[in-house]
Order: C-alpha cells, then sequence, then structure tokens
C-alpha cells in the first residue's frame, strides 16, 4: 500500500523527489557514521523550509505593506462604516480592492501561499510516514525479514497476533497485507517498536528462518538503532498515554503557538476582512491544538517533522518581522507600486478583468456603466491616497517605536492612522 508510493497525479512525483532528499541526507550521515533517520528528518525539515522561504518571505512582505496602506483603505471607505447593505458592502470592497492592487498586495496572497504548500505537506508526510519506501539503505534492514515471513504460514499467523492491539496504523497496515507482494509486508514491519520485534520472536519459540533473518547482520538491531532518536523511538505512536513519546505533540503545540503569536494580524474596518481576520485571529488557538492531535495520533517521526518546521517558521517569522522593522519600508512600497502600476497597466492594455470584478457587475446588474464607477473609485482612492496626506507637525511615527522617514508613504501612513484613532475617541 505504502511502499508502492502510490499517491495520486500531483503528490507522486513530489514524494519522490522529497524521498530522494532523505534518502542523500541519510546516506550522508552514514558515511560520517551517524545513523539516524531522526537527524536526518531534522536536515530534512530544514532544507525543505528553506526551500519554501520565498514564499513565506514574500506573505511577510505583504502583510507588512497591507498594514501601511490600511489607514488608506480606512480612510477612503470611511462614508460606508456601520453600514451593512449589500451595495455599501460592495462598495468596500471594490475600493479596498482597488487600493490593494494600487500597492501590488491582496487578502488573498497569504492563502496562495498556504495552497502551494500543502500538496508539499501532504507528499512530506506521506515519504516521512513510511521511510522504507524512499530510503533504500533503510529498506534492504527490513526485506530479509520481509521475505522470510512470505515463506513462512506459521510466521504469517504469529504477525497477526502480534499486531492485534498495536494501534490504529499498524492495522491498516495489516488490512492491506498481501503475502504475496514483499512491500506490504514491509509495511506493517515499518511500525514495530522493539517491544513487538521481541514479541514476534516470543510467538515463533526465538527459532526458524524469520527469527534469523531477524538477527542475522544484526538486522532488527540495525533498524531500532536507526529509528532511535534520543530514547525515543520514531516509529512508536505516542497516544494520549503519559510517556516520553508525548513529548513530540507537546512541543509541536508549543512552537506552533509561537509560531502563530508572532504572525501579524492586521486590522480592517471591512466586514469582510474583518471575517477573515477574526478567523485567522481563532486559528492561531486552533492550529497549535490541531497539531498536538495529530501528533498524537501519528509517529514519532512525522511529529518530529512538525514540530521542528514550526520551530523553525517560529524563528524565521521572528526574523523576518525584525527585518521588516528596521529596513526602509517606503522605498518597499515604492517598488511594490511600480511593478503593480506595470502589471495593471498590462492588464488594462489586454482589457482583462479578475474573477471579483466580474462577480461584483453580475452582483450590481450594470456592466455598462463600469467606466463610470471605475471613475468614482479612483476618485475616492486618489483622495485618500497616502501621497496626498500632510501634515507639519508630525516627523515620525511612534508604532512600537518604529521610525519613518520624514515625508515618507510609510509616515505618512502612520501619521493618518493615529488621526483616524484620534478621531474616533
Amino acid at each position: 500500500m505504502f511502499l508502492t508510493q502510490s499517491g495520486g497525479f500531483i503528490i507522486k512525483p513530489i514524494s519522490r523527489l522529497l524521498g530522494a532528499i532523505l534518502s542523500l541526507l541519510y546516506r550522508g550521515l552514514n558515511a560520517i557514521g551517524v545513523e539516524s533517520i531522526g537527524i536526518a528528518i531534522i536536515l530534512f525539515t530544514l532544507i525543505v523550509r528553506l526551500i519554501i522561504f520565498p514564499l513565506m518571505y514574500k506573505q511577510n512582505r505583504s502583510s507588512k505593506i497591507m498594514s501601511m496602506i490600511q489607514p488608506e483603505i480606512n480612510k477612503a471607505t470611511k462614508k460606508y462604516r456601520g453600514k451593512t447593505d449589500q451595495q455599501s458592502m460592495m462598495e468596500v470592497q471594490r475600493i479596498t480592492k482597488e487600493i490593494q492592487s494600487k500597492y501590488g498586495v491582496s487578502m488573498t496572497s497569504g492563502c496562495l501561499t498556504s495552497l502551494i504548500q500543502l500538496p508539499i505537506f501532504l507528499a512530506l508526510y506521506r515519504v516521512i510516514q513510511n521511510i522504507p519506501a524512499y530510503v533504500p539503505k533503510v529498506y534492504d534492514m527490513y526485506k530479509p525479514i520481509a521475505v522470510a515471513i512470505q515463506n513462512n504460514t506459521k510466521a504469517q499467523e504469529a504477525l497477526t497476533t502480534v499486531t492485534a492491539d498495536a494501534g490504529k496504523q499498524v492495522a491498516l497496515a495489516m488490512n492491506s497485507i498481501d503475502y504475496n507482494n514483499t512491500n506490504t509486508v514491509i509495511d506493517v514491519l515499518a511500525n514495530f517498536s522493539e517491544k513487538m520485534w521481541n514479541n514476534l520472536a516470543n510467538a515463533l519459540g526465538n527459532t526458524g528462518d524469520v527469527v534469523n533473518a531477524m538477527f542475522v547482520n544484526n538486522n532488527v538491531d540495525n533498524i531500532n538503532h536507526v529509528n532511535n532518536f534520543f530514547g525515543l523511538n520514531l516509529t512508536e505512536v505516542p497516544g494520549f498515554a503519559f510517556r516520553a513519546a508525548i513529548i513530540i505533540p507537546i512541543l509541536s503545540l508549543i512552537f506552533q503557538f509561537l509560531s502563530m503569536k508572532v504572525t501579524n494580524v492586521q486590522t480592517s474596518d471591512d466586514p469582510t476582512q474583518q471575517a477573515t481576520m477574526g478567523t485567522m485571529k481563532t486559528m492561531m488557538y486552533i492550529m497549535p491544538i490541531f497539531s498536538f492531535f495529530v501528533c498524537v495520533n501519528v509517529p514519532c517521526g512525522v511529529g518530529l517533522y512538525w514540530a521542528v518546521g514550526a520551530f523553525i517558521s517560529f524563528i524565521t517569522t521572528i526574523c523576518t518581522n525584525a527585518y521588516f522593522k528596521h529596513c526602509d519600508m517606503d522605498k518597499i512600497l515604492e517598488k511594490s507600486m511600480a511593478k503593480a502600476a506595470k502589471k495593471n497597466a498590462k492588464k488594462k492594455k489586454k482589457n482583462k478583468k479578475s474573477f471579483m470584478e466580474k462577480m461584483q457587475e453580475a452582483a450590481y446588474g450594470q456592466a455598462s456603466s463600469s467606466s463610470s464607477d471605475e471613475r468614482k473609485v479612483e476618485n475616492g482612492v486618489k483622495n485618500a491616497s497616502l501621497k496626498s496626506y500632510s501634515s507639519n507637525t508630525m516627523k515620525s511615527g511612534n508604532d512600537a517605536g518604529t521610525k519613518y522617514r520624514a515625508g515618507s508613504l510609510a509616515s505618512k501612513a502612520n501619521i493618518m492612522q493615529n488621526y483616524n484613532n484620534d478621531k474616533d475617541k
């Protein structure tokens, strides 16, 4: 089932690529005398996170720009504040999208990043859950034992007995076992803890071809050694029992919470965006709990990947936040605007409309008057523009100690936000 590396048109090739990376890491560690799947998983997680870092950076950059242009959006949509009729809400969305388009950002940019990461995560899950399928050196440790079981009816009966109460993961593998297929037997054995190996040997009276295959060339000892990570067996499923393996789900919960905590969540007057942002805040507490329950019910190797990934995400988010805090946001805004202007010009030249624009026209039922609506939006955006806003009294922002260059877009955004806040009091 698992060792056939099935997984669909998209997941399968990604799994093979990531599996090749994990196998290469394991061989490299093995060459220097470090035989540990746990360390290979940590290095593997680090490499994968580095690969997807540009996506995470882009998402954080978009989030920072969104925070800077929010005062402009608030001012442009102020007259619609508190109105819940469909036309007002659609107008808020229209103006918001227009301003966001001007700066080259979008509320859905983070969703796109998450969607791109989804197949990568699913592929990673498959690789780490079924390491023998992707790491030939580990596969070779299991193969002699699996072949011996295939040729021994008594051993097959003993295998059924030993795995009877071994948990959901083993039961799933046993349901798909085919004794004519070596890979399906290895699928079952790949979930064996040290205790289960001993139980199988005892059930066979510690004699016979299967027992010989287990201990010839120290196959079982090598398997246990490779799967051992600071006293934890990476094939073990922690469950809710109070034992050492529970530390991985706990660490996963902690790191996931810290990672979500340092992620910026924006504020907005747009009811639609408020709902989205409210959901994001809720996810800050749901995701760590979800992470804990997942890691409790999967092998420790999978939980190790999840916990290490959350920790790396926490560190990289702190670093990118520090970077954006000390960099010139005005230059970033200007570059983003210039890039967006070129993109919007090409789009306008080709007369392309986004899905949202088409939906808005359908909702209003007045496609013929779209040019008038666009002029109205452009005027609203122009009047609220950061560039048209000035102040002779404030020279720097006071947002969390961040300093802005006098007269810069970033400074004006902060001034506008303070002005709106003071007026609302």
